[in-house]
């Protein structure tokens, strides 16, 4: 008998130690607690369980865990009460609200704000509209309402963000454009939409690139709801000056709508493109990045290896006075030439960015109509200048600014049953992951076709698309 005994009792110390490590992977610590979570989840709290049951028990734990960290208020809650760390999330959406809580005074009204967002909307779906959220919140001392008044009559998140913000902000209509100033990182823009929504003249607005105008505050309000605020001002200036929404539109695409830096000079250059409505508005660009590269750019030459000169830019003082489109069109295509030619510095070169190359496949090779889309980054000055030559436009200019890394320059092709074709190029703004321009040959624009190439690589690395390139 003391035999038996003696055996029942090491079974019972095993089986013991065996639901004591079970409990602990259920992150309990005592058997009570065990017997306790089992009662609560509807399983038996007899601990003489067979391996089969314990492991029922926990898939069931597993599944509940997995659905419980897929809620993002359970995940905000945690990041709220700092018990998970930045650095451990792998969700960029999950990314900015970290971020945002670590730069906000008020944690609990963002962790509130979104909370309650969640439950009334998607825009916790969307990483360009939680970034929008945080920066409502940043401001919230100027609310004229509660939050949690605010009621969404529309399933759009679009119009949703549109909602809140001006129920937030704004006593008086807002222009749709205004809406881009909370998904980037400037105070003054905000300033803007507020003032606005308040009942005030943009002109008397703080801290605005250019000096407005009566005139140029009339359009300014009627900019399409797809620019963005810098582009509005544009828009503005064209309208006030007698151009229309062609030229405006034109101008968009180049690098002087986010630049007001020696605005005299810029605005003598559109009083130029709406003093000839007849030139190609596809040559805005090149003309563009021909006048600045004159006028701004500092010309390096190396005299021999590791040691350069600087020269200043070639034309300082240039000026639109007394040219004509065909005079300044020759000289944007000399300027095309010289950038053919390999220069005394020889090959710049660098880094590949962190975007990754792309490529995508449609159709079938026994249907014969299979074509493969491939995008990649050009990695020399020698590439941009091989891009520019093929495509016929100025590429070759951004070698400087790719080798700074703040651009990057990427160019399409497409590979058919006979041959590989070269379709576009394109530029990416690295520091803000957003696809600025995109042209084909001479300059033309891409299609409906080629930006959903383009539309499927920029979701598939994260990359924004600016709003004047969505045809």
């Amino acid at each position: 008998m003391a035999r038996k005994r003696n055996n029942l009792v090491n079974k019972n110390h095993e089986f013991s130690n065996k639901i004591m490590m079970f409990a602990r992977a259920l992150n309990l610590n005592t058997i009570e607690e065990y017997q306790d979570w089992c009662i609560e989840q509807g399983f038996s709290a007899n601990m003489d369980k067979s391996d089969s049951e314990l492991k029922r028990e926990y898939i069931h734990f597993r599944l509940k865990q997995h659905k419980r960290e897929g809620n993002i208020r359970y995940i905000i809650q945690k990041i709220y009460s700092n018990q998970i760390k930045h650095n451990t999330l792998n969700n960029e959406i999950l990314k900015i609200i970290s971020d945002g809580f670590k730069r906000i005074n008020n944690k609990k009204l963002l962790r509130d704000v979104l909370f309650y967002l969640d439950e009334k909307t998607k825009l916790l779906n969307y990483k360009e509209y939680v970034t929008g959220i945080i920066s409502l919140v940043f401001d919230y001392h100027l609310w004229l309402r509660p939050y949690d008044k605010w009621i969404p009559n529309t399933r759009n998140v679009n119009r949703q963000f549109s909602s809140l913000a001006r129920y937030l902000f704004t006593k008086y209509d807002v222009p749709e454009f205004m809406d881009s100033v909370w998904f980037v990182d400037e105070k003054g823009p905000k300033g803007w939409f507020i003032h606005i929504g308040q009942g005030n003249n943009i002109r008397t607005a703080n801290s605005l690139p250019i000096a407005m105008t009566k005139k140029m505050a009339h359009y300014f309000l009627q900019a399409p709801g797809n620019y963005d605020v810098y582009a509005a001002f544009r828009w503005a200036q064209i309208h006030s000056i007698g151009g229309d929404k062609i030229i405006a539109n034109a101008v968009a695409e180049t690098r002087i709508v986010r630049m007001f830096n020696d605005n005299d000079f810029w605005l003598s250059v559109l009083r130029f493109f709406v003093a000839n409505p007849m030139l190609d508005k596809n040559q805005y660009n090149p003309i563009v990045d021909y006048i600045w590269h004159e006028k701004y750019e500092n010309r390096i030459v190396f005299e021999e290896r590791g040691i350069a000169r600087q020269l200043g830019p070639a034309q300082p003082n240039f000026s639109m006075y007394g040219r004509t489109p065909e005079s300044l069109l020759r000289q944007v295509e000399n300027w095309h030439r010289r950038l053919g030619k390999e220069t005394k510095g020889g090959v710049l070169q660098w880094v590949k960015s962190r975007i990754q190359d792309f490529r995508f496949v449609e159709g079938k090779i026994n249907t014969k109509n299979m074509k493969i889309f491939t995008i990649r980054e050009l990695l020399s000055s020698k590439e941009l200048v091989a891009e520019g030559r093929k495509q016929n436009h100025c590429v070759a200019t951004y070698a400087r600014s790719c080798f700074s890394g703040g651009t990057s320059i990427w160019t399409m092709d497409i590979q058919d049953c006979e041959n590989i074709h070269k379709m576009l190029t394109i530029e990416v703004h690295n520091p803000s992951k957003t696809i600025r321009q995109v042209r084909g040959r001479r300059n033309r624009l891409a299609t409906k076709y080629e930006m959903n190439i383009i539309g499927r690589w920029a979701q598939h690395e994260n990359l924004a698309i600016s709003s004047y390139l969505n045809i």
